[in-house]
């Protein structure tokens, strides 16, 4: 049960994870499956004040393609500076 505890979402409480365990026949594996599960299917609040580059609503396939594609805009940009730099040199 410790093991389970270390392992889970901090957001869970403790009670909640000892219910899930004993319902799982306390088998490690589907509990933590179980609870994180749990944890993934939370909404992500997506407040302007609140959003920077690492919290985004995964659940919306244009952001997510959108962060995807910033990404890789920012690599690539990376990439040409640096390529651009050698050449200079």
């Amino acid at each position: 049960m410790e093991e389970v505890i270390k392992q889970a979402p901090d957001n869970i409480l403790i009670e909640d994870i000892e219910i899930i365990f004993k319902k799982n026949k306390e088998n490690v594996l589907d509990t933590l499956i179980e609870l994180w599960n749990i944890d993934t299917n939370k909404p992500v609040v997506n407040d302007k004040e609140t959003t920077d580059d690492n919290t985004f609503d995964l659940s919306d396939p244009l952001n997510k393609w959108t962060k995807i594609r910033n990404i890789c805009d920012s690599h690539d940009t990376e990439m040409q500076s640096q390529l651009q730099g050698l050449r200079k040199q």
